[in-house]
């Protein structure tokens, strides 16, 4: 589902800071993120992160868009020679900025501490039509064609809107809960003699992103 390829900020993440020696062994690491930030879409609402340590840890984050949940943000663990595998549940607010957006989480386990990257889109998470850079390839559809597909994945209640003034086109469904969907897009051959398109808007958690959907005219006979 993030396959999408975006100039990511420049961040130097560390992956593990050690300290051993005969007496004493410390350990603390990233899992999820690692070398790469988490990414998340404009209306997700929660995600987890991974690491492990050797001691008790606390996490916070910089930014207020991005919390980590109270029941994660510390951890008491007795002193032991091993590393234990630890996860905590973030949560985001939805981005309505418009804009790319990142959150760092921070990770405190005795005297050491790194950093992880959460990079936010300002988009949904659509899949088709297919996305080129941050926006989307308008629905191309043959001037006979009666039926193509959106499809997306809402992490909340989501609606689509479709323009008054596309009376051509009919929509499967409308509205609907949090998880991947397909909505089946209804028209009849197109006789106008002329490429015809209509915008689709899908909100949801009050982000909205506008889908292209055009009907090719027929062409010409020789």
């Amino acid at each position: 589902m993030k396959t999408l390829r975006f100039l990511l900020p420049a961040f130097l993440l560390a992956a593990a800071f050690v300290a051993c020696n005969k007496e004493e062994f410390h350990q603390t690491r990233f899992l999820r993120p690692g070398s790469t930030p988490l990414l998340v879409y404009a209306d997700q609402q929660m995600d987890s992160i991974a690491f492990q340590s050797s001691e008790s840890y606390q996490l916070s984050t910089d930014v207020s868009w991005c919390q980590v949940e109270d029941m994660y943000k510390e951890l008491k663990i007795p002193y032991s020679n091993a590393l234990v595998d630890c996860f905590a549940w973030l949560r985001f607010e939805p981005n309505t900025t418009g804009k790319q957006r990142t959150a760092i989480v921070h990770l405190a386990a005795g005297d050491y501490s790194l950093d992880g990257c959460i990079i936010q889109y300002p988009f949904l998470c659509i899949t088709s039509p297919r996305r080129y850079g941050e926006g989307l390839v308008p629905l191309m559809l043959t001037y006979d064609a009666t039926q193509g597909q959106l499809a997306f994945t809402a992490f909340g209640t989501w609606t689509l809107t479709l323009e008054e003034s596309a009376t051509w086109l009919q929509l499967s469904q409308t509205q609907g809960g949090e998880g991947e969907r397909r909505v089946t897009v209804t028209m009849s051959t197109n006789e106008t003699g002329a490429d015809r398109s209509a915008i689709v808007t899908l909100t949801s958690r009050g982000v909205s992103e506008n889908i292209t959907i055009t009907q090719t005219k027929k062409p010409d006979e020789e």
